[in-house]
C-alpha cells in the first residue's frame, strides 16, 4: 500500500510540474502584449508655448525694387522686380492690431499676415517709430487672442526665455535660451544727435531671419520682449537682441492713439564732461549737473536750477547724459515723471509733465537761475 501511494504521488508531482512549465512557457508567451504607460511628470515649457502661439503671426511682405542689372528689352528705363521678405508679429488687440519691427515692413507695398491657424489677411499700416524699430499694423479680424505683456523691468540675467516666430518661413517655431544681459546699448549706428532709443535685452535664444518682430516670452507665456536683431551676420552665435516689453507697450499705445510717437522734453541742459575739465567745475560723484533750464519749460516751472545735480529719473539712476537721453526717450507727451537729485540745500524730488519741445522756427531762450 505504501509503495502504491508513493507511485501515485510521484506521478502527481510530475504532472503538476509539466503543467506549470506549459503555462509558464507557452500560455504567457502566446498572450504577451505591449502596453503604453502614462509618462512620469516632467518639466516642460509646452503650456507657455501653447499660451502664446495664438498671438504670434507670420508676416510676408512684398516690395517693388529697382533692379541693378541691365535693362531688358528696348526700354531705357531700369526694370523693377518684386521681392518678398518675411518676419513675425505679435497680436496686441482682439480687433487686429499687431506689433512688429519697423524694418520688417519698411518699403513694403503689400503686407500679408498669417495667423497661427493659417488664416490669411492683408494688413494696413498704422504707424511706426524709428527710434525703437517698432511698427503697428492692423488686419480686419475679430476675437483674436492678444498677447499678455510682462514687466520687463523684473527681467534678470540668467532668466529662461523662449523666442517664438517665423524663422525661414517655419511658423510657430520656438527656441529656448536665457537672458544674457539687459540694457544693452551701442548696437546701432547713428549720424545725428537724436540717438536711437537703445535698451536691448540680450539673449542666446535663437533669433534667425524671419524671427524679427516675434515674441520673446518668459516661462509663463508672457511677452518680455520683441525679437529684433542678431549678430549672426558677423559670424557670432548666441548673441541676439529684443526690445523690452515695457518700451514696446508704450510705443504701441502711442501709435494706436496718435498714429505716431510724440516725444517731448523737460527743458534741461547739462554740463558736458569736457566742460568740467576746461572750466574746472567739480564733477559730481554720481548724477549729472545742470547748466541751464529752458524758460517756462517743465524743469523751470518745477524749480530746477543751474548746478543742481540730477541723479534719478522716475527712480532709475542717471550717471551720464546718455542715460538721461535714453530714459527720457522712453516716455511720451503728457506723462508725469519725477526728477531726483541734490544741490547745496540738500536732496530734492520734483514732478514735472513731459511736453513737446518748442517749435524750431520760434526763438527760445534758456537762463541760469541760480
Amino acid at each position: 500500500m505504501k509503495d502504491f501511494l508513493l507511485f501515485v504521488l510521484r506521478y502527481v508531482v510530475i504532472g503538476l510540474a509539466i503543467g506549470f512549465l506549459y503555462i509558464f512557457f507557452f500560455h504567457n508567451y502566446n498572450n504577451q502584449t505591449v502596453d503604453t504607460h502614462t509618462p512620469q511628470p516632467v518639466f516642460t515649457y509646452a503650456p507657455a508655448i501653447d499660451k502664446i502661439n495664438p498671438s504670434v503671426v507670420s508676416i510676408y511682405t512684398q516690395s517693388i525694387e529697382r533692379s541693378n542689372g541691365p535693362s531688358q528689352g528696348i526700354s531705357p528705363a531700369a526694370p523693377y522686380t518684386t521681392r518678398n521678405y518675411l518676419g513675425s508679429g505679435v497680436v496686441v488687440s482682439a480687433d487686429g492690431h499687431i506689433v512688429t519691427n519697423k524694418h520688417v515692413i519698411a518699403g513694403a507695398t503689400r503686407v500679408f499676415v498669417y495667423l497661427w491657424d493659417n488664416q490669411a489677411y492683408q494688413a494696413r499700416f498704422v504707424g511706426e517709430d524709428s527710434l525703437t524699430d517698432l511698427a503697428v499694423i492692423k488686419i480686419e479680424a475679430s476675437d483674436l487672442v492678444a498677447a499678455e505683456f510682462a514687466d520687463s523691468e523684473l527681467l534678470n540675467t540668467g532668466d529662461v526665455v523662449l523666442a517664438i516666430g517665423n524663422p525661414f518661413g517655419l511658423n510657430q517655431s520656438a527656441s529656448m535660451g536665457i537672458v544674457s544681459a539687459t540694457g544693452r546699448r551701442g548696437l546701432t549706428e547713428t549720424t545725428s544727435q537724436l540717438q536711437q532709443l537703445e535698451n536691448f535685452i540680450q539673449t542666446d535664444a535663437a533669433i534667425n531671419q524671419g524671427n524679427s518682430g516675434g515674441a520673446l516670452i518668459n516661462p509663463s507665456g508672457q511677452v518680455v520682449g520683441i525679437s529684433t536683431a542678431s549678430y549672426s551676420q558677423y559670424g557670432a552665435e548666441g548673441i541676439n537682441f529684443a526690445i523690452p516689453s515695457n518700451t514696446t507697450v508704450q510705443i504701441i499705445n502711442a501709435i494706436i492713439k496718435h498714429g505716431k510717437v510724440l516725444r517731448g522734453w523737460l527743458g534741461i541742459f547739462f554740463i558736458p564732461a569736457s566742460s568740467h575739465v576746461i572750466y574746472k567745475i567739480p564733477k559730481p560723484s554720481d548724477g549729472i549737473m545742470v547748466s541751464q533750464v529752458q524758460i517756462n519749460g517743465p524743469a523751470d516751472q518745477a524749480g530746477i536750477k543751474t548746478y543742481d545735480v540730477i541723479t534719478h529719473l522716475n527712480g532709475k539712476p542717471i550717471s551720464s547724459f546718455d542715460d538721461y537721453t535714453q530714459l527720457l526717450l522712453s516716455y511720451t507727451i503728457g506723462e508725469v515723471v519725477e526728477i531726483s537729485g541734490y544741490n547745496a540745500d540738500g536732496t530734492f524730488n520734483k514732478s514735472m509733465t513731459i511736453k513737446l519741445p518748442p517749435d524750431p522756427g520760434k526763438p527760445t531762450s534758456a537762463h541760469f537761475n541760480n
